[in-house]
């Protein structure tokens, strides 16, 4: 009788412990989108910056040059092209990559308006 209670309890820890795990992999539903433009401003404290008149948040984010070179924050400036990847917050987006183009990939129009 102690066995089969035993047994019962190992196979009700193991059910929790299998459920509570999929909840912890499982995806928040987050949808990453992407979008490119010009930056059009960077604060002092390099915290974000805004492209299209909405303001992407860049702490944390992986940034990196098209040619893959990784770069700093202090990289972003106004008037440089980039693309961004990131998740849409109630206060703009949240950058999980933000990718600075060369002037090769900027789009012809763009370039006659610099």
């Amino acid at each position: 009788m102690r066995f089969v209670k035993t047994i019962s309890i190992l196979f009700l820890v193991l059910a929790v412990v299998l459920v509570s795990a999929r909840g912890f992999t499982e995806d928040k539903g987050e949808k990453v989108v992407t979008f490119s433009g010009l930056i059009q401003a960077v604060p002092k404290d390099l915290s974000f910056i805004v492209i299209n008149e909405a303001k992407v948040l860049v702490t944390g984010a992986m940034i990196v040059s098209d040619t893959g070179s990784t770069l700093s924050i202090s990289d972003l400036k106004p008037k440089r092209y980039v693309t961004v990847e990131a998740v849409k917050r109630a206060d703009g987006f949240l950058a999980k990559k933000v990718t600075v183009n060369s002037s090769s990939k900027i789009p012809r129009d763009l370039k006659n308006a610099l």
